[in-house]
């Protein structure tokens, strides 16, 4: 046992393992990432949370452990930056906030910095995560948050997102919907299209990207959308038909090279030319009329047969 202690006490050995302190700020840029591109969708919420927790106390342990080692010191001082930025971006969903956040504070204030500059910078540190948060709360009111700003970038407002998606035959494509004022008859429906390629499936957690999906439809009347997969990468919607490959292509040549923008509708066929070409017929298809919405070809709660 003595011998044990005599190795954990030894300066290399410290200095060794506190290069593992590096991979907290790398983990929490990762947790920003997920934040801002992805939708978190918990399999089980109980094991993912205590894992989260888990996670955090080993980096914590392992800080505490060599916290008189440099790269402790430096990574103890710009995690806590790290972490207010989760704060701002994933502002409410508290499970993935208070974790780091405390860990950063314990982390800095166990360092083996020195004590003045720890003062200054903390103090810099605890007003920034103070005033910011009160700025976030009353700038909350007049609905200019980053959230808005996200929704922007993204053009996906996350708080209005449907879990019931439709998958293309091959499951490279998904349409979600995003209700605004759920419940109201009339209410602003828009459909977008993502890819499934860009997920991500960790231990009790789906990452769906909704960063950069296409949007395929607006509509203030839901039950009249009719929508089929024709194969895995063309869509039919509301008379449209669109081939999603050439969507994602063009988006990200857009992204690469926005001076060679092109008309959003151009190669979209009208009705009657993909009647007239594919011999698809609404009341056919479903027995009734073309009036009712299309079954989904898949959903994420297995049980839903349509967007409804």
């Amino acid at each position: 046992m003595d011998k044990v202690l005599e190795v954990l006490r030894n300066k290399w050995v410290k200095f060794g393992v506190s290069f593992l302190s590096l991979l907290f700020p790398v983990f929490l840029i990762y947790v920003d990432w997920l934040a801002f591109a992805y939708y978190l969708h918990p399999v089980n919420e109980v094991p993912l949370f205590l894992m989260y927790v888990l996670v955090n106390f080993v980096f914590a342990g392992l800080m505490f452990y060599t916290r008189r080692q440099i790269i402790t010191r430096v990574v103890a001082c710009v995690t806590p930056l790290i972490s207010f930025v989760l704060l701002i971006i994933a502002f409410g969903q508290w499970y993935l906030i208070i974790p780091p956040v405390v860990i950063c504070a314990f982390t800095f204030l166990a360092a083996g910095t020195n004590e003045t500059f720890k003062t200054i910078l903390g103090t810099i540190y605890l007003l920034m995560f103070v005033v910011g948060t009160l700025i976030y709360l009353t700038m909350l009111n007049f609905n200019l948050t980053v959230q808005t700003f996200l929704e922007k970038v993204t053009e996906c407002d996350i708080s209005k997102r449907s879990d019931i998606y439709s998958y293309s035959p091959g499951n490279s494509y998904r349409i979600v919907m995003y209700i605004d004022d759920a419940g109201n008859e009339r209410s602003l429906t828009s459909y977008y299209v993502e890819k499934t390629a860009d997920d991500i499936k960790l231990p009790y957690l789906d990452c769906y990207k909704h960063l950069y999906s296409q949007k395929v439809l607006v509509t203030m009347d839901q039950a009249s959308v009719v929508c089929k997969w024709l194969n895995d990468e063309e869509l039919y919607i509301n008379g449209r038909a669109k081939n999603v490959k050439e969507m994602f292509e063009q988006s990200e040549e857009l992204r690469k090279n926005p001076e060679t923008e092109k008309d959003e509708t151009e190669n979209d066929p009208e009705v009657l030319t993909y009647y007239e070409t594919h011999d698809f017929d609404d009341e056919e298809y479903y027995g009734t009329s073309a009036a009712e919405p299309a079954p989904a070809a898949e959903t994420s709660s297995g049980d839903a047969e349509s967007f409804e």
